[in-house]
């Protein structure tokens, strides 16, 4: 046969496997996964208040997996008010953690409520439990800041520096509308306005460098930014 003839025959031959495999429908492999549900599946129960439409601003209370060493989410779901039941399907055997968490419109993490390990020996099915929850913007603040980094100096010990007591049960009257001891004019939380507030202040600038404990290192600038948009949105009392 003529090498034009042997080119004719193996254009046929080609057209008559593609026409085949159109008729198939398979453009893949036959031995390829297509189910797309390789991952672990994540099921988050409790109870959660407080959240309604406190994170319309630019922040999302989300149920959310994360890589280790990496603070932006590679999946998440939103997470409303009432008795949930949230999953978090697919999620990949290599994350770190999936948590209960307050992100940006990133979906970058600024502050956890809740988490639970996961990993590649977790099995297909994670199920963990956060009980109540009050996730309210001043509720979050008042939890996982006010109680882990301010209590210390600020009531826990007996003493209030500068009077101020951010112990849970005492820490938004004690903020709220209150007149500043340290700053003239001022309201330790100006409802509406933070950058009248002695505490976005303290926490986000340079005002605390003559007091007695320099206050803007304390604080991650996103954890500050949701101070501030916590305080911006308060209502006056």
């Amino acid at each position: 046969m003529h090498t034009s003839g042997l080119f004719k025959l193996a254009v046929a031959i080609a057209v008559t496997a593609i026409a085949t495999g159109c008729d198939d429908g398979k453009i893949y492999p036959s031995d390829a996964d297509l189910s797309g549900d390789n991952g672990i599946s994540v099921v988050m129960t409790g109870t959660i208040t407080g959240a309604g439409n406190s994170y319309e601003s630019g922040y999302t209370l989300a149920l959310a997996a994360f890589n280790e060493g990496n603070e932006f989410a590679v999946a998440s779901k939103t997470v409303g008010d009432g008795s949930e039941t949230i999953e978090l399907t697919n999620v990949s055997p290599t994350v770190n953690s999936v948590e209960l968490c307050v992100i940006n419109s990133l979906r970058k993490r600024i502050l956890t409520l809740a988490y639970v390990a996961v990993d590649g020996s977790a099995g297909d099915r994670v199920v963990f439990d956060i009980g109540d929850v009050d996730a309210s913007p001043f509720s979050v603040i008042n939890r996982e800041i006010f109680s882990t980094t301010c209590v210390q100096c600020h009531g826990a010990t007996g003493h209030a520096a500068a009077g101020l007591d951010l112990q849970p049960d005492k820490a938004y009257e004690m903020l709220v509308n209150v007149p500043s001891t340290v700053v003239d004019g001022m309201r330790r939380v100006a409802a509406g306005d933070a950058s009248a507030s002695t505490l976005w202040q303290a926490v986000a600038t340079d005002v605390s460098s003559t007091w007695n404990f320099h206050h803007n290192n304390l604080l991650t600038p996103d954890q500050s930014a949701f101070i501030e948009n916590w305080i911006n949105n308060s209502q006056n009392d």
